[in-house]
């Protein structure tokens, strides 16, 4: 609790000595999950009309543990954008304009992701948006860079398309700098050039994309990392996959959304432990690893009398062996575990203040992968974002 004052403290000092002048949005998240415990404070503030700071703390730890709290640098990065281009660099989330606008299950690069040191550009021109970064994941220990490539094309209103690719290398290869800052060039094309080690690298393909209908929208992301996935071919099945629906004209007075996802056993890995889509233990893919099925529906609406916005809904989850690890060498089969539960959540404006409660609650089958065995699981997540001035 005192390093949760302190986080406190810090971003509102961090928010009052920032110029009167400048626009900023400060942001506190506590998130409750059994007995473990985050506490996130950060700060975005406009420098000016083109440079925009980031700053962020984070703790981590459990409640009643002799370990203590885990402290880490959440964000701390500095951006200049313009009509047509935006750079940015520093110790953040690696992001891109996403095609989907997934709700719950990303399956890459999600916001949850660690502050990772990277630096790269997103250019934009009419209905083409393009992103490339960047980044050093190898938390001070050998080489391992991770690249990142994604074109959004949104040729008419209810459509938006995205493709990119992605790649993790152990090692530096001839003409690794054009692969990482040249606009559209692939990085699987590197695989080709002589002089290539091709076992050095890990590369994965990544599309999304949004279809708004008259009474619903369809969202999805799609990556793969295993080629070619003919059924007749032996490798295993790399790959994960979100499906979503939006509606707001199937009942009245409540949004729709129902939401799937199923990530294949290692869908991140790869035959060389340094070449893993992780930083350090961290997932780089979805936030809990792989192996997993998850489902979720969710009812939204707002609530007049009250001047507050309600969800509730139902949610599924079956996890496996969730350590995303190399597949060669197959780690062993674990029972999977499964949890049925509920989801409920209320959000309210306060001036220039919105304050949100989510709360969820389940039961456990074959808790902690053990067979037979029943549990619990809870989650509260309490968040805060101010707008000054």
């Amino acid at each position: 609790m005192p390093n949760r004052v302190i986080l406190s403290a810090l971003a509102v000092i961090i928010c009052l000595s920032l110029p009167a002048m400048a626009k900023t949005n400060a942001n506190m998240t506590w998130d409750m999950q059994n007995s473990f415990n985050e506490f996130v404070a950060s700060v975005n503030t406009d420098l000016s009309r083109s440079f925009t700071l980031s700053l962020g703390v984070s703790t981590t730890g459990r409640m009643q543990s002799d370990a203590g709290q885990t402290f880490a640098v959440q964000q701390l990065g500095l951006s200049y954008h313009n009509h047509f281009i935006s750079v940015f660099g520093g110790a953040m989330a690696p992001l891109f304009d996403r095609a989907a606008h997934t709700q719950i299950h990303h399956i890459f690069l999600p916001e949850t992701s660690p502050a990772v040191p990277h630096v790269g550009y997103n250019l934009n021109y009419g209905s083409v948006s393009y992103t490339k970064l960047c980044a050093d994941i190898s938390r001070r220990a050998g080489y391992k860079r991770l690249g990142v490539h994604h074109i959004r094309w949104q040729p008419v209103p209810y459509l938006a398309l995205g493709f990119g690719e992605a790649v993790v290398a152990s090692q530096p290869f001839p003409g690794d700098l054009y692969y990482y800052s040249v606009p559209i060039l692939p990085y699987y094309l590197a695989k080709y050039f002589p002089g290539i080690n091709t076992s050095v690298d890990n590369a994965i393909f990544y599309g999304d994309g949004r279809l708004s209908l008259p009474r619903m929208t369809l969202y999805g992301e799609l990556l793969v990392n295993e080629f070619p996935m003919a059924p007749t071919e032996t490798n295993p099945k790399l790959y994960a996959l979100t499906l979503g629906l939006e509606s707001k004209a199937l009942i009245a007075g409540w949004d729709l959304l129902l939401e799937v996802c199923r990530v294949s056993d290692q869908a991140y890995s790869n035959g060389r432990p340094e070449n893993v889509f992780t930083y350090g233990e961290q997932s780089l893919g979805h936030v809990l690893g792989d192996d997993l099925t998850a489902a979720d529906i969710r009812f939204s609406g707002n609530l007049p009398k009250l001047g507050a916005d309600a969800r509730f809904g139902l949610f599924f989850l079956r996890l496996g062996n969730t350590d995303v690890a190399p597949w060669i060498g197959e780690a062993e089969p674990v029972t999977p575990e499964e949890t049925y539960g509920i989801k409920m959540g209320v959000g309210k404006p306060f001036n220039k203040l919105q304050v949100s409660f989510d709360l969820e609650l389940g039961y456990v089958l074959n808790d902690s992968h053990k067979p037979d065995q029943a549990g619990y699981h809870s989650r509260a997540v309490l968040k805060a974002s101010w707008q000054l001035p």
